[in-house]
């Protein structure tokens, strides 16, 4: 029997994880075939959130997503070690627990913060590129203002409410909109005027959000500055003390934190591999995102790709997640005997938000601020995380941006999110779906089902009230009256399946979301109840189909199936066992 391929993919984030899943898909008719991702550690870092953790918005979990659970339904072992170093010509990775040999590798081990030679910056500015960077922040700002309260010493007082960002892009930006913000709470926490704090950005560059248009940099400014923040351009820093900085113009700012974000360079792995780099360290690849040592890849923020009009790879989540689908594709088409592709980047825009109140974006040509920017950089978030994880990565990035974050609570999202007695919601669930039955029986008992008639005929069956806005009578009566058959039985049978669901507790959000459907239009007509509205609206966001319903055993199962048809089927399961088991 001849010996397996061994695929290993190097890094669990964006770019990694979706070439992992990519390879799967292709390859999962094969048994001669194996894969591999290794990751320091079992989780995904959602890096351009960690903002969100040092700001105190949202906890550490947050930020955390299980690669055990997006490679569920796969044939993908996933292993857990730190790579520290490797031999491209034998093919192996040696990491922490154990060496890996590899016939095919993708390198997805991204980034690290570039210092530029600027002496002290790495030993006394803080980054932000892990999950421990964005604690460490945290508990920096607390200790700072803890410490300002009990400061009788003016100058030491200020110095200690002075919070500095060095590097005026995306996540700079981030960065300083979550301090505008925890700033106030903590100003209140801690008895300290907000006028005595201080915040700013420096940057090196005549402006900060390079890569935006003027229109938006300004908004951003703007907006910044009505909120106190200095921002300091054409100003690069020249020297880092404990405590303080020197700019080249020789002034001298006292501070205690400064959150360097100012430059990234590849992962400090790529140096040691002896593959032909480009810019800052990162490895040099080809159209295809072949580096310089045949069937070795690299993707994402490691690798340094130039297309053919000289345009550079940014390192976003997009760019990664599109070199991982490349790279994984040119993977299987050298096994299977297929035609490679070129990397075609297809990006559609950026987003900056700056706090959780504002934020700017400019996606397919437009150019958005404000909540409609905060709403598409949110949906554009899940749509990620949806392709990596599922609902499941979805419904966690809902819990966590909106119910179970640290601040920034609206008073309806504090009180949905307190926990409830699951055996109270599940009455609650099953009184509506009484409700809606015994609606949808009435209306079977009235004729509904034979006349079409009874939408258009009487004051309580008809969708036109008194208070009916004019643009939704307009509708009924062009659209809904000259089907009316056709939308009483559509009606009649929803309300019996609605109310049928939410007795047995089977596809519950579901037909929550339809109770809330249905009762929108009613309440629209002039004929809803408001009552019945938000019993469906707690039902909807509680789970309370997981307590006396069926789909406790009913979503799982769904779940194992969708992810074994969108993964790709076909290729056994990993099954777990020790890392030296998965080597072999």
């Amino acid at each position: 029997m001849a010996e397996k391929k061994r695929i290993v993919i190097l890094g669990g984030g964006y770019g990694g994880l979706t070439a992992a899943q990519k390879l799967n898909k292709l390859l999962a008719r094969r048994d001669d075939v194996e894969i591999y991702l290794i990751n320091r550690s079992p989780f995904q870092v959602y890096l351009t959130e960690l903002h969100l953790v040092a700001g105190n918005r949202v906890k550490p979990e947050g930020v955390l997503y299980s690669l055990e659970k997006a490679l569920e339904e796969t044939g993908v072992r996933l292993v857990v070690d730190e790579i520290e170093d490797a031999d491209m010509k034998s093919r192996i990775l040696k990491g922490k627990k154990a060496e890996y040999p590899f016939d095919y590798l993708i390198l997805a081990c991204g980034s690290q913060p570039e210092y530029f030679g600027i002496p002290g910056m790495k030993e006394n500015a803080f980054t932000l590129w892990s999950l421990e960077d964005a604690l460490k922040i945290r508990h920096r700002v607390e200790e700072m203002f803890d410490k300002a309260r009990y400061e009788l010493d003016g100058e030491k007082r200020r110095e200690y409410l002075t919070f500095v960002v060095g590097g005026g892009g995306f996540t700079g930006i981030e960065m300083i909109g979550e301090l505008v913000e925890w700033v106030e709470d903590l100003c209140r926490e801690y008895g300290i005027s907000r006028d005595e704090v201080t915040l700013m950005v420096v940057e090196a560059l005549p402006k900060i959000l390079p890569n935006l248009s003027d229109e938006l940099i300004k908004k951003a400014t703007d907006y910044l500055e009505r909120n106190k923040v200095k921002i300091l351009l054409n100003s690069p820093i020249v020297n880092v003390e404990p405590d303080g900085f020197t700019l080249k113009s020789g002034e001298k700012i006292k501070t205690r934190t400064l959150i360097w974000t100012g430059g990234v360079r590849g992962n400090q792995l790529a140096e040691k591999l002896g593959l032909e780099t480009g810019g800052r360290g990162r490895i040099r690849v080809n159209e295809y995102l072949e580096t310089s040592e045949k069937g070795i890849y690299a993707i994402g923020d490691v690798s340094f790709y130039v297309n053919e009009k000289n345009f550079v790879m940014p390192a976003l989540v997009e760019s990664a997640m599109q070199s991982g689908e490349c790279a994984a594709h040119n993977i299987a088409a050298e096994i299977s005997g297929g035609s490679k592709k070129p990397l075609k980047l297809n990006l559609h825009g950026n987003m900056v938000s700056i706090g959780e109140r504002y934020c700017v974006a400019e996606v397919m040509g437009r150019k958005l601020e404000g909540w409609i920017a905060t709403f598409i950089k949110h949906l554009a978030d899940m749509h990620y995380l949806l392709g990596v994880g599922g609902w499941t990565f979805v419904r966690e990035y809902i819990g966590h941006q909106f119910f179970n974050k640290n601040r920034g609570k609206s008073f309806i999202v504090q009180n949905l999110g307190v926990s409830t007695s699951a055996f109270w919601l599940a009455i609650l669930r099953i009184y509506l779906g009484y409700r809606w039955i015994m609606s949808g029986l009435e209306k079977v008992h009235s004729g509904w089902l034979a006349a079409g008639d009874k939408l258009v005929a009487g004051a309580s069956t008809s969708p036109i009230g008194p208070n009916t806005p004019e643009w939704y009578a307009s509708f009924v009566e062009k659209f809904i009256f000259p089907h009316a058959l056709f939308f009483q039985t559509v009606i009649t049978l929803s309300e019996l399946a609605i109310g049928t669901c939410l007795v047995l507790g089977l596809f519950t959000m579901l037909a929550s979301l339809g109770s809330l459907f249905m009762l929108l239009n009613f309440m629209i007509s002039g004929s809803g109840d408001m009552w019945f509205f938000m019993v469906s609206l707690a039902v909807c966001f509680s789970g309370a189909g997981h307590s006396f319903g069926l789909d406790r055993w009913a979503i799982p199962w769904i779940s194992r199936v969708a992810k074994r048809i969108i993964r790709g089927g076909g290729r056994k399961p990993a099954l777990p066992g020790s890392i030296h088991d998965v080597v072999g």
